[in-house]
């Protein structure tokens, strides 16, 4: 189990990075397809088509290590009101999972949102505005130690 445990957070870390370099990627387009008046081409589909399919495939990592794996949420759900005494795991049992989960909402509304907008323009902006929040989200949440809660930038 403690291998699966050690692969899995391997894998939710470094999938981080994918996220945040697809879903600022598509962000950066958007800003250049707006200033230059560009269309929404197929750059931007298949940019945005990456954020969200490792949002979702990060939010099934998340809930393998949250309610299978993890001894610190597996202790905080053991006993969670003593749990939400404790800023360290009351982070990983709440805070951070949740979070997260409204970004990944969030970005994927927006993803339906720009599929639905009648131009390229309102495509653009929408991408924008549902992913610059969901990103924003993402990172107040990746733990860096400006909660208290600190881990490695690359796992190995």
């Amino acid at each position: 189990m403690n291998s699966l445990y050690n692969f899995t957070l391997i894998l939710h870390s470094w999938n981080r990075w994918i996220i945040l370099i697809a879903g600022l990627l598509a962000i950066i387009l958007a800003i250049i397809a707006l200033v230059n008046k560009q269309g929404y081409s197929k750059t931007n589909k298949i940019t945005s088509l990456v954020f969200i399919s490792s949002l979702h495939f990060q939010l099934v990592i998340g809930i393998l290590l949250y309610f299978v794996l993890s001894p610190i949420t597996l202790e905080a759900l053991s006993n969670f009101g003593a749990a939400m005494k404790n800023s360290d795991i009351r982070y990983w049992a709440v805070e951070h999972s949740f979070v997260n989960i409204i970004a990944i909402i969030v970005a994927q509304v927006g993803s339906i949102v720009v599929r639905r907008k009648s131009t390229d323009p309102k495509k653009h902006k929408a991408t924008l505005i549902w992913f610059g929040i969901s990103i924003v989200l993402i990172i107040a949440m990746i733990p860096m130690g400006m909660m208290g809660v600190s881990r490695p930038w690359f796992r190995f």
